[in-house]
C-alpha cells in the first residue's frame, strides 16, 4: 500500500488546472434509495446501531455499501448539519478545513463547491467538491469538481434523510472514492467501510446535540413522544365485557353513587358499564 499511497502524496491539488478526467465513478441520483430492510435489519436500528448493506449498481458491474441509521432528531435538523458544510471541521473527524468557493440555486437544488483538507491514513489530501443538495426530495449527492485538480482520483457520495416521525429520521449514506496508483482491495474495503461507520456517527452525534441545545422544544417533544408511545399501547389493551349480572348491577346503582359524590349543584354524568372501560383509558 506504501507505493501507492506516496504516488498520492507527491501529486498536488490545483485550483488553476482542471482535474485528469471527467469523472470514473458513476455518480448518484437525487431521490430516496432503493433499499429493503429485512426485520433483522429494522430491529437493529430500533436498538440504536446502524444497518450496512451493498447496492448493485446501475450498469450491474459494481456494488457499493449504504449505511443506515435511525436518529433521534427531526428530519429538518439532520439535514441541517449534513450541509452545514463550514462547520465540518468541528463536526467531522479528519476535516481540518474546509472553505466555499461558489453557491448557485437551479431548479430549486442548491449547488455548493467546495475545497477540503482532510488527513487520513497518515497523509493530507485536498480536492474540491461540487455538492447538490435538493430540500424537496431531502437528498445531497456529491462528487469532484472536475474543472480543478484534486489529489483524489475520483469521489462520489450519497445523502438521503426519511423522516421516521414528529422527531425522528433515518439517514442513509453511501460513497465511492478512488486513490491515485493501484491500492489493494482489501484496503479500499477496508477504508470504504470506515468511512461510512464515522459518516452516520459524526451526524447522528451533532444532529441529537443541535436538536437538544434547542431547548424546551426538546423536552416537549421528547414528553408528546412518550404521551403518545403509552397512549398507544393503552388503546391496544381490550378489556373484556363484565357479565351480563355485573352490567345489571352496575346500570342500577352506579347513578345513585355518583348523584351522591357530586359536589354541591352539580350533575354527576352517568356512564354506563360498557363506557366504563374506556373512561379508565382515557387521558
Amino acid at each position: 500500500m506504501l507505493p501507492a499511497l506516496l504516488v498520492t502524496a507527491a501529486l498536488a491539488a490545483s485550483e488553476s488546472q482542471k482535474h485528469y478526467h471527467q469523472g470514473k465513478l458513476a455518480r448518484y441520483d437525487i431521490g430516496s434509495p432503493s433499499l429493503l430492510l429485512s426485520a433483522s435489519d429494522e430491529a437493529r436500528l430500533r436498538s440504536g446501531r446502524a444497518v450496512q448493506q451493498a447496492l448493485d449498481s446501475d450498469d450491474g458491474a459494481s456494488r457499493r455499501l449504504i449505511m443506515v441509521q435511525d436518529i433521534k432528531a427531526p428530519c429538518a435538523v439532520v439535514l441541517g448539519r449534513i450541509v452545514d458544510f463550514e462547520n465540518y471541521p468541528r463536526m467531522v473527524s479528519g476535516v481540518n478545513s474546509l472553505a466555499t468557493y461558489a453557491t448557485d440555486t437551479k431548479d430549486g437544488v442548491t449547488i455548493t463547491k467546495s475545497f477540503y483538507e482532510i488527513s487520513a491514513v497518515h497523509l493530507k489530501l485536498q480536492y474540491y467538491m461540487t455538492h447538490y443538495f435538493d430540500p424537496k426530495e431531502r437528498c445531497m449527492t456529491f462528487h469532484l469538481d472536475y474543472s480543478r485538480r484534486s489529489d483524489l482520483d475520483d469521489s462520489v457520495g450519497y445523502w438521503y434523510v426519511e423522516p421516521t416521525g414528529r422527531t425522528t429520521s433515518r439517514v442513509f449514506y453511501s460513497c465511492e472514492c478512488k486513490l491515485r496508483g493501484w491500492v489493494p482491495p482489501p484496503v479500499y474495503s477496508l477504508l470504504t467501510k470506515e468511512a461510512l461507520t464515522k459518516a452516520t456517527a459524526w451526524v447522528e452525534r451533532e444532529s441529537v446535540r443541535a436538536y437538544r441545545e434547542s431547548g424546551t422544544n426538546f423536552l416537549a417533544d421528547a414528553r408528546r413522544q412518550l404521551v403518545s408511545g403509552m397512549r398507544e399501547q393503552l388503546e391496544n389493551i381490550k378489556l373484556p365485557e363484565p357479565p351480563p349480572f355485573a352490567k345489571r348491577l352496575l346500570d342500577e346503582r352506579l347513578p345513585a353513587v355518583l348523584r351522591r359524590s357530586a359536589p354541591a349543584g352539580e350533575e354527576a354524568a352517568s356512564p354506563s358499564a360498557s363506557r366504563l372501560g374506556q373512561s379508565r383509558l382515557g387521558f
